[in-house]
């Protein structure tokens, strides 16, 4: 015979969040890390990174005379540069203690 197998899910009381969804998930509570910070500086970083080497990359395409892969890497260079003021203003936005817009 078969046994009865009990609900393995319990439902949410109504209004209540999932443990994910809520401020402090058991991942703080259980290790006691502070909560996540945003990586700006790692994202200025890459973004240096993807700038220098698209637009040196690009330099040398063109002078080589493939112009295709010349202009996709300096539009890449182009997203790279604005990425690096899109920081630079929620940097200072931080700076200042107002919220980025």
């Amino acid at each position: 015979m078969t046994r009865h197998v009990p609900h393995q899910r319990t439902e949410h009381p109504t209004g209540s969040q999932p443990w994910w969804r809520t401020l402090g998930s058991w991942g703080d509570r259980r290790t006691g890390a502070a909560p996540a910070a945003s990586a700006l500086t790692l994202r200025r970083a890459l973004a240096l990174f993807g700038l220098l080497f698209c637009s040196v990359t690009a330099g040398l395409f063109a002078v080589s005379g493939h112009v295709g892969p010349a202009v996709a890497l300096a539009v890449i260079a182009v997203t790279a540069l604005v990425d690096l003021l899109v920081i630079h203003r929620r940097a200072a936005a931080r700076r200042e203690g107002r919220p980025p817009s």
